[in-house]
């Protein structure tokens, strides 16, 4: 049996809404949120609160908890597929959600292929790119169809800490280099250096040409110092630690 459980983490409560950075489309209405460092949040906020989106979630990991897509399918309606090498994970994910997760090595997928078969437009509201290692994350995004499609927010693991951590710096190349791509291919970089518990380690992007400016620069960060993800999402970075018992009847 999966273990779906960390125990405790920061959590968006219905309480929280005036606060918001952007108080998107349907904010009000969100009784907690889903993912491990306010993702799902960041998404809605770019994207004013969209229904009806389509994403693509690789590194899906668990089906609710610390899951990036679940909130937006669950609350808003969005279709979408979800990637995962481990296949007692594929399984677990799939028997509890309604958009499936495909078993795969996300390095060397045919993204293409898929998009191509499911008739996605070519304007892809969310990405997600989040597997272990990081070194395996940038390989993935050379694999995408960047040409072809485009994707209104993405958010990308680097797990810049670990470069912090083991003193040599090799990790922060992955951040490097994939910069180079997301900025040659003309996507913004909104938040750099999304923490988690003090540990860098994503960096948020959007398609300037699709997200609203007046939003962008609600959230925009004029520095390169890290911040926790509340503090991305929240005006006030006051916010309530929820454990997990409170959050099973959602």
């Amino acid at each position: 049996m999966i273990n779906e459980e960390p125990n405790y983490w920061p959590r968006y409560s219905i309480k929280d809404h005036y606060r918001l950075r952007h108080n998107f489309s349907g904010s009000e209405k969100i009784k907690t949120n889903w993912s491990q460092s306010m993702q799902d949040m960041f998404v809605l906020s770019m994207l004013d609160g969209k229904r009806n989106g389509v994403y693509v979630e690789i590194g899906a990991d668990k089906p609710k908890i610390i899951n990036n897509s679940y909130l937006l399918e669950k609350r808003f309606g969005w279709r979408g597929v979800s990637f995962e090498l481990d296949d007692s994970k594929v399984e677990f994910f799939n028997l509890r959600r309604k958009n499936k997760c495909i078993c795969t090595d996300a390095t060397s997928f045919d993204y293409k292929a898929l998009f191509d078969e499911r008739n996605y437009p070519k304007q892809i509201d969310y990405l997600q790119l989040d597997i272990d290692p990081c070194e395996a994350t940038f390989e993935t995004l050379k694999k995408l169809p960047l040409d072809d499609y485009r994707f209104s927010v993405i958010t990308y693991e680097h797990e810049l800490y670990r470069a912090s951590a083991n003193g040599c710096g090799l990790d922060d190349i992955w951040q490097k280099e994939s910069t180079k791509i997301f900025e040659k291919h003309g996507y913004e970089r909104v938040i750099k250096n999304v923490a988690n518990q003090g540990n860098p380690y994503e960096d948020w992007w959007v398609d300037p040409k699709v997200v609203n400016r007046a939003i962008i620069e609600k959230f925009a960060k004029t520095d390169d110092w890290s911040r926790e993800s509340t503090e991305c999402i929240f005006s006030n970075t006051q916010f309530s630690i929820m454990p997990i018992v409170s959050l099973r009847k959602e």
